[in-house]
């Protein structure tokens, strides 16, 4: 059963007195008291369902991306934490468990002259003996060997720079892709006058949760939102009760007063900033 989103409701309900009362104050300049409170409700209504409708596709979208986000960040942490040799390892064990997760693979090995299943039989045993499989992806040295070219993974906790990237380029492999966290512009540049593909954590998570084998390790320590989140710590979600009260008040009075158009004004900023700081002020 899917769990009731109780703060979804109350931002809207929220949202949906707060409309109906500046539009209140607006019609009825216009209107009869009943007819100008009838309007409001069907405005503020109407505004209630957009927000409802954004709001809810809002946090279930930012919820899943910053879930997914955090995932990935956390799986380049803890391979930048481990050795190329492991990393090699760990990526060509996925390759072999889901060769068809996006990242180049091997594809299967060559077939022995003749064509047929079965290899050239040494010498006595009569042309019975099979050849033993061998995996489409095996680590050496650091880097994966596939039949389809070669990765190099070079995961950082920096930017992997154009310096790092050159014993990819003497590399003798027909294919070469490189798995990094990030890369400098030189590097990206580099990359592509050699005709080396770039791929980031997020392919390389991709390949590694489709086998199955995401790495246990040390979590990544939570860091600092952006400019918005720096923004958030400033703004306390429970300061919009008093721009409620105030921008409330202004508006209640403007139905009264004979200059009512500054109190129409002051009262629906604050209001609008009591609905700002409530659905978007940190907790």
């Amino acid at each position: 059963m899917k769990k009731f989103d109780l703060p979804l409701w109350t931002d809207t309900l929220f949202l949906f007195a707060g409309t109906t009362l500046f539009f209140l104050c607006v019609f009825r300049f216009a209107l009869s008291f009943g007819a100008a409170l009838a309007l409001a409700a069907a405005a503020g209504l109407a505004a209630a369902v957009l927000f409802f409708l954004w709001l809810k596709r809002r946090r279930g979208r930012r919820a899943a991306s910053a879930g997914e986000r955090r995932a990935i960040e956390q799986f380049a942490f803890r391979l930048a934490m481990q050795t190329n040799e492991r990393n090699a390892e760990l990526i060509a064990e996925s390759l072999n468990a889901a060769p068809d997760a996006g990242l180049p693979a091997a594809g299967e090995e060559p077939d022995a002259a003749g064509g047929g299943e079965e290899a050239a039989a040494p010498a006595g045993q009569g042309g019975t003996a099979r050849s033993e499989p061998q995996p489409k992806a095996r680590a050496e040295n650091g880097r994966v060997v596939t039949q389809a070219g070669e990765l190099f993974p070079l995961f950082r906790f920096e930017k992997v720079t154009a310096d790092e990237l050159c014993p990819v380029l003497r590399a003798d492999a027909a294919r070469k892709t490189v798995l990094a966290g990030a890369y400098t512009e030189e590097a990206q540049k580099l990359a592509a006058a050699f005709g080396v593909e770039l791929k980031d954590a997020a392919d390389a998570y991709a390949l590694v949760k489709a086998a199955g084998k995401l790495p246990d390790g040390p979590a990544l320590p939570a860091a600092k939102g952006g400019a918005f989140g720096r923004l958030r710590l400033r703004v306390r979600r429970g300061a919009w009760k008093g721009y409620l009260l105030a921008g409330t008040g202004l508006l209640l009075f403007s139905l009264i007063s004979v200059f009512p158009v500054y109190y129409v004004v002051a009262g629906s900023l604050l209001l609008a900033a009591a609905i700002f700081v409530r659905v978007f002020g940190k907790a």
